[in-house]
């Protein structure tokens, strides 16, 4: 097992990494024995395939209530919160209560925006069971649900008290839902972890998923995004590199309502978008703008055709949380591993890129 120490002027916990981890021994003793309840909050998937295995992690506590939850953005909605608080309420849970949340990024961001605001905030444990989850949602305290009009507009900063990384899940992990993190640990190995890079270009779909490859990649994303929030945990500066990709990636999510795109493929695009741009103001050489889109169309994390409009992109750019005085801010590239955030582009370039890439 592999550990991360991640401090913030806050709070500071470890992120461990390693095969078996959560259900070799148990790791959550020392904080769930002292809670009087704990509701674990846990993908529907992952509960169908681990039934026995993860309740019985949880046995020897009591008052220790299950609540499943559908994968899929559309079901992390503020709506659905506002029923689980009052469930919680009617349950009898405290602010001496605790939170586990057993999942992808959807079940992460719901059980940590949950704990974050019940009783004004409650002890909060993640466990990601997707590649997704093990490299970026689970890490920095990002907590959020959706509104119609955007991801992740209602939310907080809020850390856990504990991230475990169980490679093991990885195994039932569907090929798809594995690209979809792959696109995170390339964002990561584009903007600052050459590592990263390097174990991306050496491999490929079925050498990377094999258990050493995968502990390097969620431990090296873990490391690199732990440096980046303990500079920064709020996101008023240099944080705001590991948005790269993400203001394209998230209005066209938004725009289809996050039912027939993923979130790596939306960044995916996002990535390509913002190295174009890069490329175009004379910041990344052809050369580096091609080792991005090599590695994006290598391990095929494109995979479907979307119909979308260029002016309907932008509308919905409108909405992310890191424009500032009406502005679309972008993190643009200055070669490889050399990010700068808030940049705004010409809406002129901004519009021939996204149609040229997209249609």
């Amino acid at each position: 097992m592999k550990e991360v120490n991640l401090n913030t002027g806050g709070s500071s916990y470890r992120i461990s990494t390693g095969r078996s981890i959560v259900f070799a021994e148990n790791q959550f003793h020392d904080l769930l024995s002292k809670k009087d309840r704990v509701a674990v909050i846990v993908s529907s998937r992952i509960l169908e395939l681990y039934d026995s295995r993860i309740k019985g992690i949880f046995r020897s506590y009591n008052n220790c209530d299950f609540f499943p939850m559908k994968d899929g953005e559309e079901n992390k909605n503020y709506k659905y919160a506002e029923k689980f608080l009052n469930d919680l309420l009617s349950g009898g849970y405290s602010r001496n209560s605790a939170i586990v949340g057993i999942g992808g990024g959807v079940t992460g961001d719901f059980a940590g925006f949950i704990a974050s605001v019940y009783m004004r905030g409650i002890s909060l444990i993640h466990v990601p069971t997707t590649l997704l989850a093990m490299v970026d949602s689970s890490i920095g305290g990002k907590v959020a649900v959706n509104i119609s009009a955007g991801k992740n507009i209602v939310g907080s900063f809020y850390q856990p008290e504990m991230v475990l990384s169980d490679t093991d899940f990885i195994q039932t992990l569907p090929e798809n839902e594995f690209k979809n993190g792959i696109t995170e640990v390339l964002k990561h190995a584009i903007i600052g972890e050459e590592k990263l890079l390097t174990i991306l270009e050496e491999n490929n779909l079925k050498s990377l998923r094999e258990s050493d490859n995968v502990e390097a990649i969620v431990y090296l994303s873990a490391l690199f995004k732990a440096k980046v929030v303990e500079k920064d945990e709020k996101e008023g500066g240099l944080r705001a590199i590991l948005n790269f990709g993400h203001t394209v990636g998230h209005a066209i999510e938004s725009l289809l309502e996050y039912k027939t795109i993923s979130h790596g493929e939306a960044v995916a695009i996002g990535l390509l978008v913002e190295s174009e741009i890069s490329e175009r103001i004379g910041w990344l050489t052809e050369q580096e703008k091609r080792r991005v889109a090599d590695l994006i169309s290598k391990y095929d994390l494109i995979y479907n055709k979307y119909k979308v409009k260029t002016n309907d992109i932008l509308e919905h750019m409108k909405y992310d949380k890191k424009n500032t005085a009406g502005k679309i801010n972008f993190v643009l590239l200055k070669g490889l591993n050399n990010p700068v955030y808030n940049q705004n582009v010409d809406i002129d370039l901004l519009k021939d890129v996204l149609g040229n890439l997209i249609f």
